[in-house]
């Protein structure tokens, strides 16, 4: 079981710039320069503040292009380095001890800090991520949006329980590293983010998932709306269980969620960075910016 992060949202602008600060002061010098925790702002509290979360085994340099739009379009955007990921080494073992818990500590700080940039909240991310964003579309009334890209409820195309029962195994097994890609190992894009993976912090992403899953079925999402975005031939999610989640959110509160589904993209899981060779960020940008209100 979940253990549920305390909530503590920044009063006002000052507050939440001095905790930035603070967050900005862990990343040292084992931290590539594009990973270090952004904070792009007009010097006052806007009427939008997009918190955008990156992936698993990447960090905030996945937003390098689209942060930017989103605050030219007038709104403060905070883009978080999550736990143990953006280091130099990117062949680092650190990211094994990651848990659920400390991925929902540190985004839902930052969605506290966002409180204090911006009259509404948007939060944004991606794969483990997008994740992220369904739980805070489910327990926090706080966020006015959530816009989860790729979110990973079950793994490559199956069903869901048997997704469910090796993310389970997972958890108990001796842990191995894999790589992304096994053809290319090293080669991965982008070149400053980690080419392999634990299986048992992968594990521990999805035991985000199942909350949010297993909550989605009694209980109506909290924030004010929630959107799960997809890509039609993304080879490494089940599309259909995103639709299940967003079908039970519905029927506990209508109109409180929705899918948006990609369908002329290539095979491919991140369609945010601009440095993985398939991403098609022309036509994904404008459409999340639509999404979350600044285009």
């Amino acid at each position: 079981m979940l253990q549920s992060p305390r909530l503590a949202p920044a009063r006002d602008y000052g507050e939440a710039v001095r905790r930035v600060e603070a967050l900005q002061a862990m990343d040292g010098r084992d931290i590539v320069p594009q990973a270090r925790s952004a904070l792009l702002t007009h010097g006052h509290r806007t009427p939008l503040c997009a918190v955008l979360l990156h992936g698993f085994t990447n960090h905030p340099g996945q937003y390098v292009q689209f942060a930017p739009l989103v605050h030219a379009a007038g709104a403060n955007v905070l883009v978080p380095r999550l736990p143990l990921q953006g280091y130099r080494d990117r062949m680092t073992t650190a990211l094994a001890k990651l848990t659920a818990e400390q991925l929902l500590d540190a985004a839902s700080s930052a969605v506290d800090i966002a409180c204090g940039l911006g009259e509404r909240v948007c939060v944004l991310g991606i794969s483990s991520s997008g994740v992220l964003c369904a739980y805070f579309a489910q327990h926090r009334s706080d966020v006015a949006l959530a816009v989860g890209v790729a979110p990973v409820f079950g793994l490559l195309q199956l069903p869901y329980a048997v997704s469910r029962a090796i993310a389970r195994a997972a958890l108990v097994l001796p842990n191995r590293f894999l790589w992304w890609d096994p053809r290319i190992k090293m080669a991965q894009h982008p070149v400053t983010a980690y080419p392999r993976f634990p299986t048992r912090a992968l594990a521990q992403t999805l035991r985000i998932s199942d909350d949010v899953y297993d909550t989605a079925k009694r209980s109506a999402p909290r924030a004010g709306h929630a959107v799960l975005v997809c890509n039609q031939h993304d080879p490494a999610v089940n599309n259909h269980i995103t639709q299940r989640v967003v079908q039970r959110w519905n029927l506990n509160r209508p109109g409180s969620a929705e899918q948006f589904t990609f369908t002329g993209l290539p095979h491919n899981h991140d369609i945010i960075d601009p440095d993985n060779p398939a991403a098609r960020t022309g036509i994904v940008y404008p459409k999340l910016l639509e999404l979350i209100g600044t285009a």
